[in-house]
């Protein structure tokens, strides 16, 4: 089964790995047999193109703020910061037979033939030394958190995920969706990053990489005059690259477009100039948000929907099932507790998610203002409401932040409806205007990340 939501075939936002196959969340499974590299030899010449690092990290303006009608640079977040940015082109040197050449990737799914067995998942790290080998280990554990997937270390195993380290910046997944035999994901010295092995091991799970869902039309743009040439696959729609190879019977599964998964691409992926943009979402306040290192509620849920949908069927220490709300649902590690988006937390998601720093606040008739406390190790979670019927007007009056598309440290708002979504991340931009909730709650995240970081937000009651 082959997830979509994420990129196509071999590239990697240059985020971090950027692996940018970046990622990362929404993603889509879709199982298909359909080799990474066909897409590269249908798109691409020569048919096999060594990754190349495009630019390492800027130090020059982050973007040319023309490009962001209605946002304003927040304080201190002229330049960008801390790792590199890499954006690589994936090739795979290594083929199938013809019968076997036919495989993709998505939050989509094509079939069960092309999901794992089970949710034991045998692998095996080829090559590199300790710190290799637990970086390997670390990126595994991001999806055993928050999944029930195990990953099982089996150097006997003939049907495994295969973790081979090579020389320099070229990180990929072969195939999308379990292949049948070795899986081989190879991890170059120069992107070896633990969001980098997550992100790969979910193509290697099933799935596409998010901005080539077949309806990312409603969610963003691409900008393909910035596209490098030799990453034209990695931003081609999930629905031409299935015409193009001839497959059909592709059903999705059904999860909204998550600009904060770990399977999308950060806003200037692969870009011929980094001043502009190759992925603008059409609600720019979310240019950020994109090209994230942190799996997002959505990523692993598809995943445990697939792979261990009635794990949790008994009573548990309630006596009865549990009533999940605000899009919960039994946690497959834990069948006593709902897994809560983000925000929110207790046995059923029923309270705000807990936190030294935090609080429930009330909007009034009269402009408030929240204001981040000080500390760059801390995890912050207020949860900010109105009346029943009206709404919540806020705006971001003060902010400052390292910045960094994927934002590593970040005051997030969670305005929508579905709070499962993802919320935008503010570490560069914020809005010139007010924003007003979809409902009469909204969600604020702090999360300095061990960096110098701080923001104001004044909010006020909007009656209906």
């Amino acid at each position: 089964m082959l997830l979509s939501g994420t990129a196509f075939p071999p590239l990697h936002p240059y985020h971090h790995h950027h692996h940018l196959h970046r990622f990362p969340r929404a993603a889509s499974f879709v199982p298909l047999r359909f080799p990474l590299f066909l897409a590269l030899l249908f798109f691409l010449a020569p048919p096999f193109v060594r990754p190349m690092l495009l630019h390492p990290n800027s130090s020059s303006s982050i973007t040319n703020f023309a490009l962001l009608p209605g946002l304003e640079p927040m304080s201190g977040s002229e330049k960008f910061v801390g790792p590199k940015y890499y954006a690589i082109v994936e090739r795979v040197s290594r083929t199938k037979p013809q019968q076997q050449q036919k495989r993709h990737r998505r939050q989509v799914i094509a079939g069960q033939v092309y999901e794992w067995s089970s949710n034991i998942i045998p692998f095996q790290i080829w090559g590199g030394d300790t710190k290799f080998q637990n970086l390997i280990r670390r990126g595994i554990k991001m999806w055993e958190e928050s999944t029930c997937l195990r990953f099982r270390e089996n150097v006997q195993a003939t049907d495994a995920i295969r973790y081979v380290l090579e020389r320099g910046d070229s990180c990929f997944t072969e195939y999308i969706g379990r292949n049948g035999g070795f899986q081989d994901i190879i991890i170059g010295s120069e992107c070896a990053e633990e969001y980098v092995v997550a992100h790969e091991t979910g193509h290697a799970l099933g799935y596409w990489h998010t901005h080539q869902r077949p309806d990312r039309e409603k969610y963003i743009s691409i900008n393909w005059r910035n596209v490098l040439e030799e990453a034209t696959a990695s931003f081609m729609p999930f629905r031409s690259m299935l015409q193009a190879f001839g497959i059909k019977q592709v059903s999705t599964r059904r999860a909204p477009y998550d600009y904060g998964s770990l399977m999308h691409y950060h806003a200037v992926a692969h870009a011929r100039q980094v001043s502009d943009f190759t992925i603008v979402p059409k609600e720019l306040k979310y240019v950020t948000t994109m090209g994230t290192e942190r799996m997002a509620f959505l990523d692993a849920k598809v995943i445990n929907d697939i792979y261990c949908p009635n794990a949790c069927s008994g009573l548990g220490e309630l006596g009865r099932p549990l009533r999940c709300q605000s899009g919960g649902y039994p946690d497959p590690n834990n069948c006593n507790v709902c897994r809560c988006p983000e925000g929110l937390g207790g046995t059923e998601c029923e309270r705000l998610q807990p936190s030294n720093c935090g609080a429930e606040l009330q909007a009034s008739d009269q402009w408030q203002t929240l204001r981040s406390p000080n500390g760059k190790d801390i995890q912050c979670y207020w949860r900010i409401t109105s009346e029943e019927a009206s709404r919540v007007r806020f705006r971001l009056s003060d902010g400052e932040f390292p910045c960094s598309y994927g934002c590593q440290s970040y005051v997030e708002i969670k305005h929508k409806l579905d709070v499962r979504l993802t919320g935008f991340r503010s570490c560069c931009y914020r809005p010139k205007e007010d924003t007003v909730s979809d409902g009469n709650q909204i969600f604020v995240i702090f999360r300095p990340n061990g960096r110098t970081a701080r923001f104001s937000l004044r909010f006020i009651r909007q009656a209906p």
